[in-house]
């Protein structure tokens, strides 16, 4: 295996994007807005489209200003993707202060990223990525103190928040230079407001914050070339990472994606998929629900049926798993197995409404190790079943033509094997048939 790290950085911003975007879908009523202190800037009320994108882009612009060297640069890109990793979850607890917001948002950020494969300074930058020139800042660095990459970040960052979409570049970018220039040498430095305001002074800059629709297409043009490649783990590190921030989201998933993702492990490697192919499934496995992201907190957590609509907009997570996962090119078979997982045999699944044909063994094998996973695992309308009473539910669905047969066996197979239950259940229950037949 040999995956971009530029297109799956750029991929899981996508995410990031999405998972802001959806926290503030579910605004409750009676709780404070997260406005920050010391710039007065109301983060509660951006709707947060594009904003790793839009952020990444402002940062190379200062830091070509800044005539920064190439690792410099590369560490900015990659920062100011990944900037707001920490606020992935705690973006969905609307009663913390702003403070709070602010001050451990950057430290979550910078656990998350503490073990990032190949950039290996990425967790203290985020983790300063608020901090103030005047020392004000959640963690009291102030100047020098501060990585430059940091200042960089900070300053895009609160730039990007100030702009509004709704907005022509006309009617705000003159009050956007006068709030950097009124807060030279408290919020920012001499040298980062200078830099800003060069770039500031072209058109172009604001025509791509205005277009940043076209991300790809503008930082393209303009981005580091890292031409850096990972292997199987360190793509899955990643995965891991992300399947933490998945299952964290929701306290009724909280190990969700890694026990599919061990599930599939254990039955590709029990019907003699190549050890290569067993980690894919597994990495499948740890990134098929990245879509939930983009779904609000309260649809995931309720407590009741859901609405005809709201059931419409959790089915539309298996689409966006397969929008963030196709950036990365490099994986297509992952990105089919992991976006496949709610798709049916006779077609009535989801969302693409594939049927018996178009569906792989691996699909249907990370169909079946989701279904069970979920029976079993509690939820907030019901407990866990046992795995018993799963696979009788699960037998009925493959008897409907929903689950492949063949899928469900090798998973009771693998269950019952590891939990040394009666062989005598697995010889009834499981007909042996060829491997490589899958109906």
């Amino acid at each position: 295996m040999k995956v971009s790290i530029d297109k799956t950085i750029r991929s899981m911003a996508i995410a990031l994007d999405l998972a802001q975007i959806s926290s503030n879908y579910n605004n409750f009523p009676g709780n404070d807005p997260i406005i920050e202190n010391i710039t007065n800037v109301n983060y509660s009320d951006h709707k947060f489209m594009h904003h790793s994108q839009r952020t990444t882009y402002i940062a190379l612009e200062i830091a070509n200003q800044i005539n920064l060297n190439q690792k410099c640069k590369d560490r900015i890109y990659v920062s100011a993707l990944l900037h707001d990793i920490g606020a992935a979850n705690f973006l969905y607890d609307k009663s913390h202060s702003a403070n709070l917001f602010i001050k451990e948002h950057c430290k979550i950020g910078a656990k998350i990223t503490e073990h990032f494969p190949i950039f290996k300074d990425l967790s203290t930058i985020i983790l300063y990525h608020h901090e103030n020139f005047n020392g004000s800042g959640p963690m009291k660095l102030s100047e020098n103190e501060i990585p430059i990459e940091s200042q960089v970040i900070r300053i895009s960052d609160l730039i990007e928040i100030l702009y509004n979409e709704n907005l022509s570049n006309f009617q705000q970018k003159d009050n956007i230079i006068k709030w950097v220039k009124n807060n030279c040498n408290k919020i920012f430095s001499e040298t980062i407001v200078s830099a800003f305001l060069k770039s500031a002074m072209h058109d172009i800059f604001w025509l791509n914050l205005q277009n940043i629709s076209f991300a790809s297409f503008i930082l393209d043009k303009m981005h580091p070339n890292l031409n850096m490649f990972m292997g199987i783990d360190e793509f899955e590190d990643i995965s891991v990472i992300f399947a933490n921030i998945i299952d964290n989201k929701s306290k009724f998933t909280a190990t969700h994606s890694k026990g599919i993702a061990n599930l599939a492990y254990r039955v590709s490697k029990h019907i003699g998929y190549p050890v290569e192919k067993c980690r894919e499934m597994k990495i499948a496995g740890l990134l098929h629900d990245i879509g939930k992201l983009a779904i609000p907190l309260y649809i995931l957590d309720k407590n009741d049926s859901l609405t005809d609509e709201e059931f419409n907009i959790i089915k539309s997570h298996a689409y966006y798993t397969k929008i963030i996962l196709d950036r990365i090119e490099d994986i297509p078979n992952i990105s089919e197995w992991a976006s496949n997982h709610h798709e049916k045999l006779n077609g009535k699944g989801y969302p693409r409404g594939l049927k018996s044909d178009d569906l792989s063994e691996e699909s249907r094998i990370m169909a079946v190790c989701d279904i069970y996973q979920a029976l079993t695992e509690d939820r907030p309308y019901r407990k866990g079943l046992s795995s018993v009473k799963a696979f009788s539910i699960m037998d009925n669905m493959a008897l409907e033509n929903f689950i492949c047969s063949n899928a469900l066996n090798y998973l009771k197979e693998v269950i019952y094997i590891s939990s040394h239950s009666s062989k005598k259940y697995i010889a009834a229950s499981c007909k042996k048939k060829d491997t490589r037949e899958m109906k």
